[in-house]
């Protein structure tokens, strides 16, 4: 069975471009909003995969990437809490989008952690 930061990485990496598409379709006002999510799913993709094949850089990269969503993940989740408007700009409730965006928070950190640790244990 894959570890959990491994099969996370594939999970999430897949599931954040989906997400932002289906939340924002068409509406490219903050265009560096809509891409981020695309940015942090290919390295976590990237990353997932480097492993998988167990190339040299693989464990190092997953920490980066998962690091790499840690710090996006910040702005956009406390971003959400702090937001007044009472829906999100894909319809749903803003606490339903903080909810999501939290779990995805959390996943985040707890596999950036095990990613560092599981990468210093192997030294």
């Amino acid at each position: 069975m894959p570890k959990f930061e491994v099969a996370a990485a594939y999970l999430v990496g897949t599931l954040l471009p989906i997400l932002e598409v289906l939340r924002r379709r068409t509406n490219f006002e903050n265009f560096e909003s809509y891409v981020d999510d695309f940015i942090g799913g290919g390295l976590l993709l990237f990353a997932a995969i480097s492993v998988s094949r167990h190339r040299a850089y693989g464990r190092p990269l997953l920490a980066g990437a998962w690091g790499v969503l840690c710090g996006g993940l910040y702005g956009s989740f406390f971003g959400q809490v702090r937001a007044t408007s009472p829906s999100d700009i894909s319809g749903l409730p803003n606490g339903a989008v903080v909810a999501i965006k939290g779990a995805i928070f959390a996943v985040a950190i707890v596999a950036f952690v095990r990613s560092v640790v599981s990468d210093r244990d192997r030294r």
